[in-house]
Formats: structure tokens, sequence, C-alpha cells
């Protein structure tokens, strides 16, 4: 998963009111303590790159440093709330869900929670995690992993209206060969090609209205249902990082 960070360590540190020094400080009187440093950088949200950025040391490094600790690598590298990979163009496909009816968050959300495994962990699922997320109230393109998202309300309903916009979006750009193509693909000889087919299926919309409403719900609501157990059984955080465009990036 190729990881990316749209503010600088110097930048993200002085949201939570240190600086670089007061970083670098730290981590030079902690240097024989890896599970300090680990559990710090976890709290506040700074990633490998940020690390890098604050102490000099590269990357490979600082994750050799913390394997030899024990510690899972990814639990400091992807703290965004909704992707932790790098989207580039397919950016586009995040957005909020302003949709009515049937297609609107709160017909979802009632729809989903009657099917997931564990009704009681939908709420969890959007929740902020971490104190730095919280600290001015609101989410920028740091804290939930895309470029264009600055100023978001930290609540679990942005979270929310997030995930079903852009899942939404996911299956919109998707016509019914190419849905097929991707379900039925042996995605595990090849996840290279695997996530060449989804890119560039993803890449352009159909010209023509691909599903009906009904037929959106469906496929929204399986997807999610999906996306939601498996965030529950993993230590991802991104609550997109399990959707299709999750894994066409990963």
């Amino acid at each position: 998963m190729s990881v990316k960070s749209f503010i600088s360590a110097e930048a993200h540190l002085a949201k939570l009111g240190y600086s670089i020094k007061q970083a670098n400080d730290f981590i030079n009187a902690n240097v024989g303590q890896a599970e300090i440093i680990f559990a710090a950088a976890r709290e506040n949200g700074v990633t490998t790159n940020m690390l890098n950025e604050i102490s000099g040391h590269s990357t490979t490094v600082i994750r050799e440093y913390f394997d030899v600790a024990g510690l899972n690598n990814k639990e400091v590298d992807y703290t965004s709330l909704l992707v932790n990979s790098d989207l580039g163009s397919l950016e586009r496909l995040i957005s909020f869900n302003e949709r009515d009816g049937i297609l609107s968050n709160s017909s979802l959300s009632d729809t989903v929670r009657s099917e997931i495994n564990m009704p009681l962990n939908y709420d969890f699922t959007f929740v902020e995690y971490a104190d730095f997320e919280l600290n001015d109230g609101k989410y920028d393109a740091e804290e939930l992993g895309v470029g264009h998202l600055v100023n978001v309300s930290a609540t679990n309903e942005s979270i929310e209206s997030l995930f079903y916009g852009s899942i939404i979006n996911i299956f919109s750009a998707l016509d019914e060969t190419e849905l097929d193509q991707i379900n039925t693909f042996p995605r595990n000889d090849d996840q290279e090609e695997f996530q060449l087919l989804i890119l560039d299926a993803l890449s352009e919309s159909p010209t023509l209205i691909a599903w009906s409403e009904e037929e959106l719900v469906d496929l929204v609501t399986s997807e999610a249902v999906n996306i939601i157990d498996k965030y529950w059984e993993s230590n991802l955080v991104g609550v997109l990082d399990h959707s299709i465009l999750g894994l066409a990036t990963a």
C-alpha cells in the first residue's frame, strides 16, 4: 500500500501544539524504548514519513526499528479515517452523499444495520478514534486521507455520508460487465493484474446509467456490509480501505 502525506510533520505537530525540536528531543530521549515512541506516534497521528522528517532517519530504518521491537508499522502508517492509499485521480470518487429517498444516508443506514453480523459495530465504524483528530472540531485532508477534503465537521455523520457517497460513486463508475469481471477475477492469482482491472474500470464512467436506484441500493448494501465486517477483522482504520477503491490502490 502506497502511504501518502498531505501535510508536513511540522504542520501536523503545530496542530497539536508541538514543534519539530520537541518531537525530536522526545525521540532521542526514548530511542532505547521503541514502544514509547510508537505509542506516542500512534496517539498523535505521526506517520513513518513524519518520523523521517522529524528524526532524519530513513523510513526504511524507522520501519526496521519498529519491526525489531515486534510492532506493526501499519498502526502508525495508516491513520486516515477514510482511505490510506494514494488514490491519485480516483479521489474524484470520494464525496458526500446528498441523495434522497432509498439512497439517502438514513435509508442506507437502516438497511445495512439490519444485515451486518454485529449491528453494534455500525456506529463505531464511523467514530473518531484518536484525540488528535478532534483538536479543532474539524477533519483535514491528512486525517481523512483525501486531498480535496478540508474543514470537514468531525462527526460520525460526516464519515458516514462520505462512506455512502463514495460507494455510490464507485458503483456508478462501473457497468455490469466491468463489475462482473471484478467479481469473478481470481484475485489471489495475480494481485497486480486485479488492481489494474479495477483501476481501468473506475477511470471512466459509463456513458449510460448502468443501475436503477433499487440495484444501487443492493450493491451499496452488499459492499457496505462486507466493508464493515472486514473493518472489524483488521487493523486498518480507513473505512474505505476494504472497498473496491481501496483494493485498487492498496
